[in-house]
């Protein structure tokens, strides 16, 4: 069997819901209004038994009856006035003539069932003894109420009154809306067939709307996106979902992100090792060939006294390299442990130039730092001071004998410029790889690696520090900023 949809399911129900509600509203209309309609009546005969009394209480004998008679017409009841064993009957319903046994009537109301015969107002008092004596019901045409109240005169004489509602035109009315009930009903369903279909769309279009947009959200779809605006529970529902989306597709773009980051990261170690490989080789080879020359004492390798003190410079520069590569790799695992607080860079700076100094000394440059500016900054010392040394390093290696070096802050930046050859554009773009030399350095005089300077980049990017690595006229710049 097919599954019914949330609308056809929905509105089925709203229906038989609403069709068991009406015809139980109609059943309960039917099967109470006489019960209603009567106790409407008993209480209208209670209050003009109350206020007949009333009237009767404050006249005399002889004013008894028009009072009886007046009320008779203008409430359109039978009235019996009992007054020193003279009953005067006064008849404001023209088909319903009763005889009332005293013994059966006492301060109470009784409803009067049909009966077949009719007994006039003339004959109400000529009554056969044996019938009155014998009667232990009340005879009406039609249904009626009858009430007994009882008296005294404002002149003391004591008397009794009956009152006798008419019921036939309820008992009229009751067939009328039996008649009615079939379209009563039947009206009621249209209605209702078009309020619930009315009700069911609402409810159930935002509802459809929200399955059709979660089908887009579960193939990510970008920029997806729930409008509803019901002011109700399911615009909670849809606002949820459209959070709880951007959460999702945020978090799923995140780890795209780590996930590209880690890959490059990974690429560049692998690309890392190999390059260090390829570097390690080349001194390695070379020392291996010096050393075994000179065992086997082939041609100028003769000269021991030459050629070990140039294998021991090629063992030293072995073993700077080696320890660079060492620092580079450990450079993860720093930045994994970095201890973040608040120094001031004038404090760093001068730890770290102090070495410096001579060598710049003795190679007759002109080292100059500025103070002044300086800032305090959140970060991590150690890392910050190697990379530092490593800037400090370079400038002061390839600036020239009788050259200029100058040292600093500049509008939240740190700035060390050096006098000396710019760098081509050409080379400047790959400056920051590891062993990456340009060709004015392919020799080593200087005893660079290539690595100092991707050892700053790796720090700088650890420590979120923008940085840039210019030419200028004179030389080169190197600019570090703090946020």
């Amino acid at each position: 069997m097919k599954k019914l949809k949330l609308f056809q399911k929905t509105y089925l129900f709203t229906m038989i819901l609403m069709g068991i509600i009406i015809i139980i509203s109609h059943t309960l209309l039917y099967m109470l209004l006489p019960t209603f309609y009567i106790n409407k009546k008993q209480q209208d005969l209670e209050n003009i038994s109350r206020q007949l009394i009333e009237k009767l209480e404050d006249s005399d004998e002889n004013a008894s009856k028009s009072i009886a008679k007046d009320f008779a017409n203008r409430y359109n009841v039978n009235i019996s006035l009992t007054i020193k064993d003279e009953t005067s009957v006064f008849e404001g319903i023209k088909q319903a003539d009763v005889y009332i046994e005293p013994e059966l009537i006492n301060e109470k109301s009784l409803i009067i069932p049909e009966v077949e015969k009719d007994i006039n107002s003339e004959g109400l008092n000529n009554l056969p003894n044996e019938i009155k004596q014998n009667a232990n019901y009340l005879k009406a045409k039609g249904n009626s109420i009858i009430t007994n109240k009882k008296f005294n005169t404002s002149d003391n004489i004591n008397g009794s009154v009956k009152i006798v509602m008419d019921l036939q035109s309820f008992k009229e009315a009751r067939s009328v809306v039996f008649m009615i009930l079939p379209y009563s009903i039947g009206i009621s369903l249209v209605i209702s067939l078009f309020a619930s279909y009315v009700y069911v769309k609402i409810i159930t279009d935002p509802i459809k709307e929200i399955c059709e947009i979660t089908k887009e959200m579960k193939d990510l779809n970008k920029d997806v996106y729930c409008n509803i605006n019901t002011g109700d529970e399911i615009e909670l529902l849809a606002t949820n979902i459209n959070s709880l989306y951007k959460t999702l597709w945020n978090t799923i773009h995140s780890l795209k992100q780590e996930i590209e980051n880690v890959s490059k990261s990974e690429q560049s170690k692998v690309d890392f090792l190999r390059s260090a490989s390829h570097e390690l080789k080349t001194p390695l080879m070379s020392i291996h060939i010096m050393l075994e020359n000179m065992m086997l004492n082939i041609g100028k390798y003769k000269n021991h006294d030459v050629y070990l003190p140039k294998c021991k410079d090629a063992v030293v520069d072995l073993s700077n390299m080696v320890q660079e590569i060492l620092d580079t790799s450990r450079l993860n695992t720093l930045s994994e442990h970095s201890e973040y607080k608040i120094i001031n860079i004038k404090n760093v700076l001068e730890k770290t130039i102090e070495p410096y100094k001579i060598t710049a000394k003795y190679k007759n440059i002109n080292m100059s730092v500025d103070y002044s500016n300086s800032l305090n900054i959140n970060t991590d010392e150690s890392l910050l001071k190697k990379a530092l040394s490593n800037i400090i390093s370079n400038a002061v290696n390839y600036t020239d004998s009788g050259k200029n070096i100058n040292i600093y802050f500049n509008n939240n930046s740190l700035i060390i410029e050096n006098e000396c050859d710019p760098i081509s554009k050409e080379h400047l773009e790959r400056i920051f790889e590891a062993f990456y030399r340009a060709e004015f350095d392919r020799n080593k005089n200087t005893g660079g690696n290539g690595l100092g300077l991707y050892i700053v980049k790796q720090i700088l990017n650890t420590l979120d520090i923008p940085y840039s690595f210019d030419a200028t006229e004179t030389g080169m710049k190197f600019t570090m900023t703090f946020k």
